[in-house]
C-alpha cells in the first residue's frame, strides 16, 4: 500500500511539471527578455562613446587574450641560457664618429662617439610605445660595474615583420681620458615584456697584434654577494651569414633523439642548431689558448686580472676571432671576444 502511494505521488509530480512547467520558464523568459530591452532603452540614450564600454566598472580578460610584447636586444646571457654559442662583439650595438662606423677597440681617449643599439621585438600583435633604454660603459673584463652613460627612449617599437622595427636608440659617449678598454652594455626597461631575459646586451672586444703570440689581458670581477670560483671556454664561434628568408634551412629541426645539453644548469632543453652549438667551433688545431689564471676564486667584489696568451700557427696570416667565456656557480659570467690579427 505504501509503495502504491509513493508511486501514485510521483506520478501526480510528474504531471504537474508537464502541464505548469512551461508556464513558468515561459515567465523566467519573458522577464530576462525584458530586462534586456529595458538596458538596450537606456544605452540608446547614453552619449555613443558611452555606449561602447562595457556596463560594469572592471572587466575580466579571459586567460590567453592578452598579447605582450617582446623587446629584445642580442643577449648573451639568455643565448647562453638557451644553450647557443654567443660572441661579445654584438651584431646590435655600433659606435659612429663624425657620422662614419667606427670598431669598438680603435677608440680614442676623450673623443665623442655616437652609439646606436638596434631593438627587436619578437611579439608579431603587440607593439611597444616608449621603450626606455639605458647606455653604460664598464671596464673591459667579466663582472666590471657599470657606469651609467645616458638613456633614451624608443618612440615605437613596432611588431616583429612591421613598421619601425627594427628601431634604434641612440646617445652620445665622450671616451675617458685614461686610454684603455671599455665595455658597452646595453639595456631595455619596457614596462610589459613576455621575456625580460633579453633585455641586456654587451659590446665587449679586443684586439691583439700577433707577434707570435698575441697577449692579452682583461680585468676579472666577482660581482656577486659570496665567494665564486670561475672557470672559463674558450670558441670560435661567428654569427653565420644570414640565409634567404625563401630558403630552408636543413638544420631548423631538432634531430628525433635530440636531448638538452647538460653542461650549464641554468641552460633550457632546447634544440641547439649545429652552426650556433660552442661544440662545433672548438680552438682549430695549431692554435694555443692559454688563460692564466685557469680557475680562480674571489671573494665578494674581488678583482683578478686575466691573462690570455694565444699563439697562432706559424705562417697565419689574416684574422681569428676566439671567444673567452667566464662562469661561475651562477652560470655565465661574462665573456670577451679576442681578435688575432696577423699580416
Amino acid at each position: 500500500m505504501k509503495l502504491l502511494k509513493a508511486v501514485l505521488a510521483w506520478i501526480v509530480l510528474v504531471v504537474k511539471i508537464i502541464a505548469f512547467g512551461w508556464i513558468l520558464a515561459l515567465i523566467s523568459l519573458i522577464k530576462q527578455i525584458w530586462v534586456l530591452i529595458q538596458r538596450w532603452l537606456r544605452r540608446r540614450k547614453l552619449p555613443e562613446r558611452q555606449r561602447k564600454g562595457a556596463d560594469e566598472d572592471c572587466v575580466t580578460v579571459p586567460p590567453g587574450r592578452v598579447s605582450h610584447p617582446d623587446p629584445l636586444i642580442y643577449s648573451q646571457w639568455e643565448l647562453m641560457k638557451l644553450g647557443l654559442a654567443v660572441v661579445w662583439d654584438n651584431p646590435d650595438v655600433q659606435l659612429f664618429h663624425v657620422g662614419a662606423p667606427i670598431s669598438s677597440w680603435d677608440l680614442q681617449p676623450a673623443t665623442e662617439y655616437e652609439v646606436v643599439a638596434r631593438v627587436w621585438n619578437n611579439s608579431t600583435d603587440a607593439p611597444v610605445i616608449g621603450l626606455p633604454v639605458r647606455f653604460y660603459v664598464l671596464s673591459f673584463g667579466i663582472g666590471a660595474s657599470l657606469d651609467y652613460i645616458d638613456a633614451t627612449s624608443i618612440p615605437v617599437l613596432g611588431v616583429k615583420g612591421g613598421p619601425n622595427h627594427p628601431a634604434f636608440a641612440k646617445v652620445n659617449w665622450t671616451t675617458p681620458a685614461t686610454p684603455g678598454h671599455y665595455c658597452l652594455q646595453v639595456i631595455l626597461d619596457p614596462a610589459d615584456d613576455a621575456n625580460y631575459g633579453n633585455n641586456a646586451g654587451a659590446e665587449n672586444t679586443l684586439v691583439g697584434v700577433a707577434h707570435s703570440p698575441a697577449d692579452f689581458t682583461f680585468e676579472l670581477r666577482n660581482d656577486t654577494r659570496r665567494r665564486q670560483t670561475y672557470r672559463f671556454e674558450v670558441d670560435t664561434y661567428q654569427i653565420p651569414e644570414l640565409r634567404p628568408c625563401d630558403e630552408r634551412d636543413p638544420d631548423s629541426r631538432p634531430p628525433a633523439d635530440a636531448r638538452p645539453q647538460p653542461e650549464m644548469p641554468q641552460r633550457r632543453a632546447v634544440h641547439v642548431p649545429a652552426k650556433h652549438d660552442h661544440r662545433n667551433h672548438p680552438v682549430p688545431d695549431g692554435w694555443n689558448v692559454e688563460v692564466t689564471p685557469a680557475e680562480p676564486s674571489l671573494d665578494a667584489d674581488a678583482a683578478v686580472p686575466i691573462h690570455v696568451q694565444i699563439t697562432p700557427p706559424a705562417g697565419f696570416v689574416g684574422r681569428k676571432a676566439f671567444n673567452v667565456n667566464g662562469f661561475n656557480d651562477l652560470g655565465l659570467a661574462g665573456g670577451v671576444t679576442l681578435y688575432v690579427d696577423a699580416s
